[in-house]
């Protein structure tokens, strides 16, 4: 079955896990859907599809009450690695909503939405596990951004990989899913430190 590309400006939902992913007025969010496990999504291999629908709905408040109950969590870890909480916050935000069983089509898993190949690097044995995954997430976040030297590129980085980060020149990578990540985090971090 090829891949298709879905680009969604709404709220979307799924299933009985719970996995969501909120986007702005105006803003696209974009899902791949079928093909092999091993399909990048950053190489076009059909035409897209491209889906839109309006205005975003949603509670938006019981996503944050989700996120804020990690609050005890994150600051522990956020302060034994060195890393900004309100940071993990405003990650854990945008990547899971919160939700400890959410799983990407890609496959990432958990809290911070690790890659099983990442979390073994990082000597998770349970990505499902709220603190190991947060562990793990924080730890690579923090190599990320001692990398780095710029919390944007770390984000960039955590998103589609040290790699593309280095590839272009050590800026954001040209990938929309990538920049809007960026921004999106960001603009949460902004909140999460209120």
């Amino acid at each position: 079955m090829p891949m298709r590309r879905f680009v969604f400006a709404a709220m979307i939902a799924c299933g009985a896990g719970n996995c969501v992913c909120e986007a702005l007025a105006g803003e696209r969010v974009e899902m791949w859907v079928g093909g092999t496990h091993d399909a990048d999504a950053n190489h076009a291999i059909d035409q897209p599809l491209i889906v839109e629908f309006g205005e975003p709905h949603g509670d938006t408040r019981a996503a944050l009450s989700k996120v804020l109950a990690w609050t005890s969590l994150v600051e522990q870890i956020a302060k034994r690695i060195g890393v900004d909480h309100a940071l993990v916050m405003a990650v854990i935000d945008v990547e899971s909503g919160g939700n400890p069983l959410a799983v990407s089509l890609k496959g990432a898993r958990g809290l911070m939405q690790l890659m099983p190949q990442t979390g073994m690097l990082q000597g998770v044995n349970d990505l499902f596990d709220p603190y190991q995954n947060v562990l793990a997430g924080v730890r690579l976040l923090d190599t990320h951004i001692a990398t780095f030297g710029d919390v944007s590129l770390a984000l960039a980085a955590y998103n589609a990989g040290e790699g593309a980060v280095r590839k272009y020149g050590g800026a954001i990578p040209p990938y929309a899913q990538t920049q809007k990540y960026v921004k999106r985090v960001m603009q949460r971090l902004a909140a999460y430190r209120h």
